[in-house]
């Protein structure tokens, strides 16, 4: 698919002195963007499971010690 973007002509200017193909840069450069947010959805996911995996874990101790408890 192709795309059209509005650059400054200095940045233009900048990347065509250092890159063959532009396409292929903003690829990888995009590539990059998206592995790094579904990196950060990961993560956030794994944090909020560990916080509730925690609160599950202080309530099931809290009513096995008040098990305990009355147990004698």
């Amino acid at each position: 698919m192709k795309i059209s973007i509005s650059l400054p002509n200095e940045l233009v200017r900048y990347v065509d002195e250092r890159v063959v193909n532009r396409s292929q840069l903003i690829e990888s450069l995009l590539s990059a963007w998206q592995k790094k947010q579904q990196q950060h959805a990961i993560l956030s996911a794994c944090l909020t499971l560990d916080a509730q995996t925690s609160i599950e874990d202080e309530e099931w101790q809290q009513v096995t010690i008040t098990d305990w408890e009355v147990s004698g």
